[in-house]
């Protein structure tokens, strides 16, 4: 067979996927120009493309008409956001989003606009999925569960408020151990310059037991600082316990207020691309 009856075989092949290309492009292109959302993302997602390139041939994967745009999706993102973002925030209104630094394809999504507020997860906006923060998810349903009088952190908050009394407790005796430690120190004082000892006797088992008191209450005074370390460190926990705990409660009211239940509003979540393509079907 010669080059030119090869050239020959090959050539309307390699026209059919040149030209399967082409209109792959023209699509998008129609599809970007008419504003039609819905099929935009039927066009650039390779698990949800409509019935139409279900059936390309394996000689053009659908990898392969991907890489096509792959150096445009981030402007192809830009131009899905606005939209994807006002259906979102018209949704779940309790959630704010903002823009991923240097990457125009995602969204940090965080629960309420209080100062503070954690993020639930990450927003694809080529995909239309939301990759959430799983331990917090975990926090949500766990506080939905729990009685009306209890938190996550309610053990925590009950033994670090035992330790805090107990070293509060310690440095306010701090004021009498220090009285205490003035009058040994006067009595001692007194013992020295009247040698024949208090009550005009020498007392040797007196003036030691003084000495061993004075001894332990010096030891007790220096651990003063040590003490207020400790609490100020369990006084932080606290704050953190509480303010974990409070978090939790705006979050869960949050979605209370829009929603039957902590479940039903993460399946909310996890269903957002058929739910959005539904709202894009209906204009």
């Amino acid at each position: 067979m010669t080059i030119k009856d090869t050239q020959t075989i090959l050539q309307p092949e390699l026209v059919n996927q040149l030209e399967r290309k082409i209109s792959y492009l023209r699509d998008l292109q129609s599809a970007i120009k008419n504003n039609q959302i819905s099929e935009v993302y039927q066009l650039i997602d390779l698990h949800k493309f409509n019935d139409r390139f279900k059936n390309i041939s394996s000689e053009i994967s659908m990898a392969q008409l991907d890489c096509l745009v792959v150096d445009i999706k981030k402007d192809i993102a830009a131009f899905l956001a606005p939209e994807l973002i006002n259906y979102i925030v018209t949704n779940f209104d309790f959630l704010t989003l903002e823009p991923v630094a240097d990457n125009a394809t995602l969204y940090d999504v965080y629960l309420g606009d209080w100062w503070d507020h954690r993020q639930l997860g990450t927003l694809n906006v080529l995909t239309v999925t939301l990759t959430g923060n799983d331990a917090i998810i975990s926090e949500l349903l766990e506080t939905s569960e729990l009685p009306v009088t209890e938190t996550i952190n309610t053990t925590k908050i009950q033994e670090v408020k035992k330790v805090i009394a107990g070293l509060e407790s310690f440095l306010a005796d701090n004021t009498k151990r220090s009285l205490e430690l003035q009058v040994i120190e006067d009595q001692l004082s007194e013992m020295v310059t009247n040698k024949s000892g208090l009550f005009g006797r020498s007392d040797k088992v007196t003036r030691e037991a003084l000495e061993k008191k004075q001894e332990l209450l010096v030891a007790t005074q220096k651990r003063v600082p040590e003490v207020e370390e400790k609490l100020n460190k369990q006084q932080a926990y606290l704050l953190r316990f509480e303010k974990e705990d409070t978090l939790r409660q705006l979050e869960l009211q949050a979605i209370l207020a829009h929603f039957v239940d902590v479940p039903t509003f993460i399946t909310e979540l996890q269903h957002i691309y058929m739910s959005y393509m539904a709202k894009l079907d209906q204009k």
